[in-house]
C-alpha cells in the first residue's frame, strides 16, 4: 500500500531542504552499518528520491552515520542518518541520484533542479578564475552577476518543491 504525499515536513530542524515528493509505504528491510559489521531490522514508513523515514525497534541500537538500507525485495541503497527521534530515523541517500523503485517520480521542477545541480556551474567559474580571466573587470563583474542570478534562481525553484 502506497500513497503520494507532498514534501512538507515540519518536524525536521536541520538546514537542509527536501527536494523530492514522498510516498508513504510500509516495507521491511535491514539497516547495515557502513563497515558491514552489524545490521538491524527496520521498516520504511515513507520514501522519496532523496531519502526515507525509517522505524527501528530500538532507537538506541540504530546505526549512526553511513549505512546501507536493504529492502525486503533486495534493493539496496547507500545512505546516511540525518535525523533521529526515538525509534525513527531520517536518512538521506548518498550519493544523490539513486532513485529507489518505491519513490514517486520527480515532478518537472524537481527534474529541472537536478539538471541545474548537474551543470557544474561552479567548475566553470573556477576555471575562469584559474585562467586569470577575473583580472578583466568586466569578466569579474559578469561572473559575479551570473553566480548571484543562478543562486537566486536555484533558491526560488527549490522553494517550490517544499521544505526538507
Amino acid at each position: 500500500m502506497t500513497a503520494d504525499h507532498g514534501s512538507h515536513d515540519s518536524d525536521d530542524h536541520g538546514p537542509r531542504r527536501r527536494s523530492a515528493r514522498r510516498r508513504r509505504v510500509l516495507k521491511g528491510g535491514w539497516l547495515v552499518l557502513g563497515d558491514g559489521s552489524s545490521s538491524i531490522r527496520c521498516f520504511v514508513k515513507d520514501i522519496s528520491a532523496t531519502g526515507a523515514r525509517i522505524e527501528t525497534q530500538d532507537g538506541d541500537s540504530a546505526p549512526q552515520g553511513r549505512l546501507t538500507l536493504t529492502l525486503s525485495d533486495g534493493e539496496t541503497l547507500e545512505a546516511e542518518v540525518v535525523r533521529r527521534s526515538g525509534v525513527e530515523l531520517g536518512i538521506r541517500f548518498v550519493p544523490p541520484g539513486q532513485h529507489p523503485s518505491l519513490a514517486p517520480p520527480p515532478d518537472r521542477v524537481e527534474q529541472l533542479i537536478d539538471r541545474m545541480d548537474a551543470m557544474g556551474l561552479q567548475t566553470v567559474l573556477d576555471e575562469i578564475e584559474a585562467l586569470g580571466l577575473m583580472d578583466d573587470p568586466e569578466v569579474a563583474h559578469q561572473t559575479e552577476a551570473l553566480m548571484q542570478a543562478y543562486t537566486a534562481l536555484y533558491g526560488r525553484l527549490s522553494s517550490k518543491v517544499g521544505p526538507w
